[in-house]
């Protein structure tokens, strides 16, 4: 989804066509839209009708939360997403079973780690990646702080997209210290919730270009 050598930046909580232009303006590899809820909840419709704006290299991902297979389905179809992103508590044989049905789509499962051993377990996903995103399930709406960096030490981050209390000011020093195979922020480049901050877009993923280093 993105090259090798470059690290994945998603914009998420896109509820406006104007919203989603400039994180792909920006330099953006992907829009996410949240299917469950919260603040920035879209429809299917809603989502479509911003996403048949967007060029074909533009990655759609949708968020669900402990959604069936059927209704994920109808919404792939519908939006036309090239991945999704599983925020609630789908077991690892959920996620191989949806990537049989869908073969062809991104599959990235979200993790909720409150310490170190829960980052190394996550491997047990047979996801494309995984997320790492210390919110609080019973505040999701709440403030949170960026994933403690002790806690990835051995633990190769090819793999892991880190999320969770990013913005332009701390995001670079992340990427330089982790260089994670992604970067996820939605809360950190709004003006308020579900209402994205152009400048704040564009400061994010200058941040992270001019952090990220070459891969082997």
């Amino acid at each position: 989804m993105t090259p090798a050598s470059r690290t994945f930046i998603k914009i998420c909580g896109i509820t406006r066509l104007g919203d989603a232009r400039a994180a792909v303006s920006s330099g953006a590899n992907a829009v996410g839209f949240i299917f469950a809820r919260s603040l920035r909840r879209v429809s299917a419709n809603e989502a479509a009708a911003i996403t048949k704006h967007l060029h074909p290299a533009v990655n759609r991902i949708g968020v669900f939360v402990d959604a069936s297979l059927e209704r994920i389905g109808q919404v792939v179809d519908r939006v036309g997403l090239d991945g999704v992103q599983l925020q609630g508590s789908e077991s690892p044989q959920f996620v191989g079973s949806l990537k049989e049905l869908m073969p062809g789509l991104t599959v990235f499962k979200v993790i909720r780690p409150l310490s170190a051993q829960d980052v190394a377990d996550a491997v047990a996903f047979e996801a494309d990646a995984i997320f790492l995103d210390p919110r609080d399930p019973a505040n999701p709406f709440g403030e949170v702080a960026p994933i403690p960096l002790s806690w990835m030490e051995g633990i190769s981050s090819a793999r892991f997209v880190v999320a969770g209390g990013l913005k332009p000011e701390n995001v670079g020093e992340l990427v330089t210290a982790l260089r994670p195979w992604g970067v996820d922020v939605s809360g950190g480049v709004e003006s308020r919730p579900g209402k994205k901050d152009g400048a704040k877009i564009r400061s994010f993923v200058r941040a992270v270009r001019e952090a990220e280093s070459p891969r082997p």
